[in-house]
This record gives C-alpha cells, sequence and structure tokens, in this order.
C-alpha cells in the first residue's frame, strides 16, 4: 500500500491499523514533523559557497574506456574520474546507442555498496534516459587519498575527521559531487544533458538531496529513504546502519559526550536537512514506516522542509530498510512525467 502525501490525511485511520510505525511518530505527526534547524551552522550557507567556487577552479582527469556490450541499444564504459585530491574514482555510464544529448541521470549508491552494473540501470536507457554511476570515496572499488585526522575503535566511514568539518569524510564527498555535476555540464562529458537528474536510496537518497541543493541545474530528485537526515533525531532513534557508527563512537570513545558540541556541529554541515530550503526541482521521495535504518521522522523532516513546490513523499506502512519493487513503478511514472515537462 503506496500513499503520496496528499492522501495521507483521509487515510491515518486505515494505515496506522497496517503500519506499526516502530520507534518514532505515528503518521498523522509525521506529516507535520518540520524540526527547526537548531544545528544548521551560521556560516552553512558560506562554507558551501566557498566549497563550489573551491571545484570550480579544478578540471579533472576523466579516463573512459567503452565496452563491448550484450544488449545492442545500449552503449556502455567505465570510467575512472580523478578527482579533486587525485582520488581515482570508478564509475560506469549506461546511455541509450547513438545517443549524444539526452536526460541524464546522476545515481548515487548506498552505503557500503558501489556503483553498480550496467544491467541495473538498462530500465531508465528503455525512457531514453543516460545514467553515470560512481563509487563513493573509499567504497565500492575506490580509494579515499584524504588524510583523516582522528582515528576511532568503530569501523566504518562515519567517523573519518569527525571533528573538523573542513576534511570531515563527507565533506569530501560532497566535493566529489560538485566537481562530477561541474563535469557532466561542460563539453567533455560524453552525453549533453538536456535534463539533469539525480537519484538514490540510503546513503544514495542522501547524496541527492545533497546534489539538488548544491547545483541549481538539477532538474529532478529522487531520493528514497535518504540516510545523512536530520542527525539531532536520528541518533537518538535509529537501530541498526550507520547512524549506530556514531552512536558507539560515544559509547567507546567519548562516554561522558565530552566532544559531542565538536561532532553535532561537524554534522550540521553535511546534513541533507540543511540543504532541503536549496531544493526546488520536482522530487519524489519514499519511507517504509517500520525502518529502523533511517527511521521515518528524519525523512519527512527532510521532505517537510523542502522547498520545491513538485513534491511528494510515498509512505509503506511495512518496509524496513530494503528494496521495494513497489516503488520502482512510482519512480518510473515520476521519470516518464519529467520527459513530458
Amino acid at each position: 500500500m503506496a500513499l503520496s502525501l496528499n492522501g495521507l490525511k483521509n487515510f491515518t485511520n486505515e494505515v496506522s491499523t497496517l503500519g506499526r510505525q516502530v520507534g518514532d511518530f505515528p503518521l498523522e505527526e509525521l506529516r507535520n514533523y518540520r524540526p527547526n534547524l537548531g544545528n544548521k551552522p551560521d556560516d552553512f550557507d558560506a562554507f558551501w559557497a566557498e566549497q563550489k567556487m573551491k571545484m570550480n577552479g579544478y578540471h579533472p582527469h576523466v579516463k573512459i574506456v567503452w565496452r563491448d556490450y550484450a544488449v545492442p541499444s545500449v552503449e556502455v564504459a567505465d570510467i575512472t574520474f580523478t578527482s579533486w585530491d587525485n582520488t581515482p574514482l570508478t564509475g560506469i555510464l549506461v546511455k541509450p546507442k547513438g545517443v549524444e544529448k539526452c536526460q541524464v541521470i546522476l545515481s548515487f549508491h548506498g552505503y557500503t555498496g558501489n556503483r553498480g552494473l550496467a544491467a541495473d540501470f538498462l530500465k531508465w536507457t528503455t525512457l531514453g534516459i543516460a545514467v553515470f554511476a560512481f563509487d563513493v570515496r573509499g567504497q565500492g572499488e575506490s580509494p579515499d587519498f584524504s588524510n583523516y585526522r582522528n582515528g576511532s575503535r568503530i569501523p566504518g566511514w562515519m567517523l573519518l575527521g569527525i571533528q573538523d568539518h573542513e576534511n570531515y569524510y563527507y565533506t569530501n564527498v560532497y566535493r566529489d559531487i560538485l566537481l562530477q555535476l561541474n563535469w557532466l555540464q561542460s563539453e567533455d562529458s560524453p552525453v549533453g544533458p538536456t535534463k539533469l537528474g539525480v537519484m538514490g536510496s540510503s546513503q544514495g537518497g542522501g547524496l541527492a538531496l545533497v546534489a539538488a541543493g548544491l547545483e541549481k541545474n538539477i532538474d529532478f530528485c529522487i531520493a528514497d529513504w535518504p540516510f545523512i537526515a536530520h542527525f539531532e533525531r536520528a541518533l537518538d532513534i535509529a537501530l541498526s546502519g550507520p547512524y549506530m557508527e556514531i552512536v558507539n563512537y560515544f559509547k567507546w570513545n567519548d562516554p561522558e559526550y565530552k566532544t559531542y558540541d565538536k561532532v553535532i556541529k561537524t554534522l550540521g554541515y553535511i546534513d541533507s536537512v540543511h540543504f532541503c530550503d536549496w531544493i526546488t526541482c520536482p522530487t519524489l521521495m519514499a519511507i517504509g514506516l517500520e525502518d529502523a535504518t533511517t527511521p521515518s521522522s528524519t525523512v519527512f523532516a527532510a521532505f517537510n522542509h523542502l522547498k520545491a513546490k513538485d513534491k511528494t513523499i510515498e509512505v509503506y506502512p511495512q518496509f524496513m530498510h530494503e528494496f521495494n519493487p513497489f516503488h520502482e513503478e512510482k519512480k518510473v511514472e515520476f521519470l516518464m512525467k519529467q520527459l513530458e515537462m
């Protein structure tokens, strides 16, 4: 059962009997959950304006190798994208054959994932869309050449540079995205975008929101159950997944929370909710009410802060943090509307 936000109010009583809403607000409260952004740094806008200016000064070295691919109607290329600090990010391009200009999607993968396989994107090429996807630095097959000052007993990427927003892991990831978006819109790109969209689930959903906030030329955004959202709430109620790296950091590295202010300040610079005020393009989001990895209140916090007038959130009462085939149909419908606009 999927409900658009506009229809949620009429179905609140029905849905409440289906979705257990594990550990989070009731659906009616979620609809109106728009928290104050008390952890948004005063220099947030200036900081990211500076980062954009810095990335505008880089010209990435990009190597493109075309494959022989089994499907004759598409072309597939392997990409090595050398980013601002010389980190080589592995990527892939899947495009309709013979097309030089078309709608383009930059796709982002989930935490611990990778850029994906060509087969993952064939359904979008049937709509005439070209898809670029890159490994997030340090994940997939790509290294991370940045040096981070602090260590931790907790595995994962969430704590790399956690007390230094200038050189925090996700700050560096966002710099990569800025550079990728610049390149995709340049004459060097093998496909000229007639429209440019972003897409992702979980970590990828959070990165899609950030990209849509940072780049004014993004025409549409799809963000499924986005991660990196509303940390103040997430650290209190998430029960699994990457947020727990930070929770366990305090347990094992700082049980008295003496570094909390530094940590939460760093996270304030990369919280995807803080970018939502900049997003005006059509946006499709989704959440399962039993998601304990990206709790529904954190996702609604992002949705309710979007400036976009054309926005929809699909609610799946009994879904957790998992692939949702029903929502794939919603995404096809959404993208067809973008093709027609």
